[in-house]
């Protein structure tokens, strides 16, 4: 979708000035054209919030082409065009966006969702419970002592939602209270329970959450940074244009895109234990000697090329406050978490297209908590008018489980399925086969 927008912007461009109503060839060259600006600085201070101060500065800015040259020929139907061109270019370095605004605390209202989505199935549930209890008394005069009297006379249904989720339990203490209990399956077996008020109609509230329902407005500190950023490209289009259609080939000899240490800040009201953070100090996407062709109304077909995807040393650190909810707790400690900082020490994908119908891929995510290596072969479907099919061939799996959490989730999952993953040593090996929507794993 990218490179089909770049190439509808170039066809346009060119095409308004080389076509047209034009009896003749033109050709042409332009060495250099672009924009430049170097110490920008601005200020913004919005009306509606008086409080509020934002602040952008960019010490360079560079955004052109260069290299452009254009060879046609052009007759009464139809416009041949070579075009070669360097760029799109851009460059910024040394950017900074700082700004101090009064805001609603955005952790407590992530809280106060979490709840409420860890009580909509037992609420759900209670509510059902609540009409099959009236129905019931309708009928026998009497109240349940029990659930099971509800089930076995077919007022509820433990096949269908909610109640086929085992992850609660309910108990009745009529007609005072229904009550919504977590299992020993529950993810988060330590949710309190949920208990409903028979006689009034109402839930209980919970002291917790009635403390984070009024969300306090906060002073936020934001700022991002960004060392700096670059895109380059050099590129070669032949165009076929008629009144019915654009033909294309594109030879893409290089294409990158890069961003050096970036940087993300926010601090609520100066508590550091609550701060936020998100370091991206590399990232990298690549490809060279594409070559595709096709035209502006079908799918590319591929013929050729390399990409390569990669991030470094990314870091993610949660605010205390959201990492003691019960699920992100438990999922930091399954994965040898303590600090509430999550690191990728590297994620690198690489895709070598040989020709249109087979390639090779290899993909590597290492973090303290877990390691994958995977490398194998693909085939691709194409026939230019629908998305390509892509299967895989002798592709081999390596996965290095590092925490201990990690490890007694895969223990506990081959206990509950009955199943044994191969290994070799502390490695899981994994082959995968198949198409890309439907893969055939052996080794689980």
């Amino acid at each position: 979708m990218f490179y089909k927008n770049i190439l509808k912007f170039y066809i346009t461009f060119f095409s308004i000035f080389l076509f047209g109503k034009i009896n003749g060839d033109i050709d042409g060259k332009i060495t250099n054209s672009g924009l430049f600006f170097k110490n920008l600085q601005f200020n913004y201070y919005p009306k509606t919030h008086i409080n509020d101060i934002q602040t952008l500065d960019i010490e360079e800015f560079r955004f052109g082409f260069s290299n452009i040259q254009i060879e046609n020929k052009h007759d009464s139907t139809m416009l041949f065009s070579k075009i070669d061109i360097t760029g799109p270019e851009l460059l910024i370095k040394n950017l900074t966006y700082q700004a101090n605004l009064f805001r609603s605390d955005w952790i407590t209202n992530e809280k106060l969702k979490r709840i409420n989505n860890r009580e909509s199935i037992p609420k759900i549930g209670i509510e059902k419970i609540n009409q099959a209890i009236d129905l019931f008394f309708t009928d026998k005069n009497n109240y349940p002592i029990k659930t099971n009297d509800l089930i076995i006379n077919h007022y509820i249904d433990l096949s269908k939602p909610p109640f086929n989720n085992n992850s609660w339990t309910y108990t009745l203490d009529l007609p005072n209270t229904i009550t919504a209990k977590p299992t020993h399956i529950n993810p988060i077996p330590k949710t309190k329970s949920i208990i409903f008020d028979y006689q009034s109609q109402t839930f209980k509230l919970d002291p917790t959450m009635d403390s984070l329902n009024n969300i306090p407005f906060l002073h936020w500190d934001y700022i991002f940074k960004l060392q700096s950023m670059s895109l380059q490209n050099s590129s070669s289009i032949d165009l076929k244009i008629d009144s019915n259609k654009t033909d294309f080939s594109l030879v893409m000899e290089k294409g990158q895109f890069r961003i050096h240490n970036a940087n993300f800040k926010a601090n609520p009201n100066n508590q550091l234990n609550n701060s936020s953070l998100i370091s991206l100090p590399e990232l990298l996407i690549e490809g060279n000697k594409i070559i595709l062709d096709g035209n502006l109304d079908s799918v590319f077909i591929i013929h050729k090329g390399e990409g390569d995807f990669k991030i470094k040393n990314f870091e993610l650190k949660i605010p205390d406050g959201l990492g003691k909810e019960p699920e992100i707790e438990d999922l930091l400690t399954q994965i040898g978490v303590w600090n509430n900082s999550i690191m990728v020490r590297l994620v690198e994908l690489r895709i070598n297209i040989i020709n249109q119908f087979t390639g090779n891929i290899s993909l590597k995510i290492y973090t303290p908590f877990i390691k994958v290596s995977i490398i194998g072969n693909i085939s691709i479907r194409q026939d230019g008018t629908n998305i390509p099919k892509i299967i895989f061939h002798n592709t081999e799996a390596l996965i290095h489980p590092v925490a201990l959490g990690i490890k007694n989730w895969i223990k506990k999952w081959e206990k509950d399925k009955g199943k044994s993953i191969h290994r070799n040593g502390s490695a899981i090996i994994l082959k995968i086969n198949g198409p890309i929507n439907n893969l055939n794993i052996q080794g689980l």
